[in-house]
């Protein structure tokens, strides 16, 4: 039951690469009724232990097919080590092993740079960056007993160094991103998301990177009574997204979040105006009163700010009426 389970999350986890890479791989094709069948070349056609591998490898049993491409890579007979190095990583994130299938990745990239798989390599990475920045535990001596963050956090880096504009790199990058945010680091969300919009500002969760941006700001801040630069800085990320897309599905949370930033504005100059009457100050307490009744009046902040400036506008008690 257990090995059954893997073996289907396996399965699940290669989809993506299955379905995009060998639909564009010369040495697979689609047989209805069948699916994916190797494509019997020059090279299939004298190694019936990759062809068995392969079947293999093509009905999710991954352990066993690895090891069979194990052995075809031993034979140093191209072209077809180079498709069963590709294969063989593959296998390996089929089984969840994902610090060794990088390794593998890395190793068919520094062998095959310009190879047939080259594609499938990356898509094998990002695939694994996904997976652990989603919360898959990485495994040591078959038992899975750490997150991995860091380690994600590295095959992000070598994908988008080497394919810094590539769908690849895109994907990783937001992946990054919602991870920083899901485990409350803010300030790296912030610039995990930015670098998406500089990067890919027509990319398809470009709209999705400005929002998380606004909302990791905004998130970090501290507070009302501290520094006020977040909250300004998240209220213009989020009024330039309804601007910019006014299109987007996002805009109508955009300008809700905005308007929760600017009466977070509102509060903090209210309390530094409270601030300077306790402190007797008075001028300085009319100036950040003044400030929230002009730039904040729509904010409940206004109303409890207009009563203050009233009162500092009736005579001391005990003063000349006449």
């Amino acid at each position: 039951m257990i090995s059954s389970t893997r073996m289907a999350a396996g399965a699940f986890l290669l989809a993506a690469i299955l379905c995009g890479a060998l639909a564009a791989s010369p040495d697979v094709e689609w047989v209805p009724g069948k699916g994916w069948q190797k494509v019997q070349g020059a090279d299939a056609k004298a190694s019936p232990e990759f062809d068995r591998a392969f079947s293999y490898y093509l009905k999710g049993k991954y352990g066993i097919a690895r090891r069979l491409f194990e052995r075809v890579i031993k034979t140093g007979r191209e072209p077809l080590v180079e498709e069963a190095r590709i294969l063989r990583a593959e296998c390996l994130l089929g089984e969840r092993h994902y610090t060794r299938a990088f390794d593998k990745f890395e190793d068919f990239l520094t062998k095959y740079p310009a190879g047939r798989f080259v594609d499938r390599a990356y898509a094998g990475e990002v695939q694994i960056a996904k997976a652990v920045l989603g919360g898959a535990k990485i495994k040591l001596l078959g038992v899975r007993i750490w997150s991995g963050y860091g380690f994600a956090e590295k095959v992000v880096d070598r994908v988008t160094s080497r394919r810094p504009l590539s769908d690849y790199a895109r994907e990783a990058q937001i992946a990054l991103a919602r991870s920083c945010f899901r485990r409350h680091l803010y300030i790296e969300s912030a610039s995990a998301f930015q670098q998406y919009v500089e990067v890919f500002p027509d990319g398809p969760e470009v709209e999705e990177a400005l929002l998380g941006v606004g909302k990791s700001l905004y998130s970090d801040a501290r507070g009302p009574g501290y520094n006020p630069i977040p909250f300004y800085r998240a209220y213009r990320v989020f009024k330039s997204l309804p601007r910019d897309y006014p299109a987007s599905a996002t805009a109508s949370s955009a300008d809700r979040l905005a308007d929760a930033a600017k009466a977070r504005l509102a509060e903090h100059y209210y309390l530094v105006g409270r601030w300077y009457l306790k402190k007797r100050r008075l001028d300085s307490a009319r100036v950040y009163f003044e400030k929230v009744l002009s730039q904040y009046g729509e904010t409940r902040w206004a109303d409890m700010s207009k009563s203050y400036l009233d009162a500092l506008a009736k005579p001391p008690r005990g003063g000349n009426g006449s």
